[in-house]
């Protein structure tokens, strides 16, 4: 009898819906920066900034910064 536990890093836990998170202030605004991440959700600029990388690590071949409007934008994915 085998009695395997297994521990999810708590980091891991809810990912999707955090990046969820991310993707509804985007299409809700058309663009997504750390300073509005932590205004919509509440956080300090640390816990939104890590946010904000969880969500660009998740779409980055869809994600440009602007330098214009000092945020990022979504944008089709190039074809190959």
């Amino acid at each position: 009898m085998s009695t395997e536990i297994s521990i999810t890093p708590p980091a891991d836990v809810h990912l999707q819906s955090r990046i969820d998170s991310v993707l509804a202030i985007y299409k809700e605004h058309g663009h997504v920066n750390r300073t509005l991440i932590s205004e919509k959700l509440a956080l300090t600029k640390l816990q939104a900034s890590q946010l904000l990388r969880e969500f660009l690590s998740a779409h980055a071949p869809v994600v440009e910064w602007d330098n214009y409007r000092s945020t990022y934008l979504m944008t089709r994915p190039r074809r190959a």
